[in-house]
């Protein structure tokens, strides 16, 4: 049987996409998870020291902590989107068409990443949250 049919190409090429699916949204899930853990660590360490003068500037890290955080995610979810069009342009491909290139097509950009509702929900709220603490705390 020649190999143009036997779609072992195709096969591969889509298995080397979905684990760059898979990497990019272990890495989101890792910041996600970072991004608990030191927020809410900042936060913690304004609360236990609340009246001395420099409390207010951990919450200003706070504010820089989040935005790094949330573009961050941002990015990774940008690139697993762009991968997972590039999944569905070779998914149609034939086999013959197979030329193993990893470069996605997609023209979804970051800043439309950045405004998704699962990051609305998530980090604008700590963002509006820790802005709302700053004006509370002067």
């Amino acid at each position: 049987m020649p190999k143009e049919t036997t779609g072992e190409n195709k096969r591969l090429h889509l298995k080397m996409v979905e684990d760059t699916i898979t990497r990019m949204s272990s890495n989101s899930f890792l910041i996600k998870g970072w991004s608990l853990t030191a927020i809410g660590g900042l936060v913690t360490l304004y609360l236990a020291n609340i009246n001395e003068k420099w409390a207010c500037n951990i919450l200003y890290l706070c504010l820089f902590a989040t935005i790094l955080f949330w573009i961050s995610d941002a990015y990774y979810l940008c690139q697993e989107r762009r991968y997972r069009s590039l999944y569905d342009e070779v998914a149609k491909k034939d086999e013959a068409d197979i030329d193993f290139s990893m470069k996605p097509n997609s023209n979804e950009t970051m800043f439309k990443c950045m405004f998704r509702p699962i990051f609305l929900r998530s980090y604008l709220i700590i963002l509006l949250a820790l802005i709302v603490l700053i004006k509370v705390s002067k």
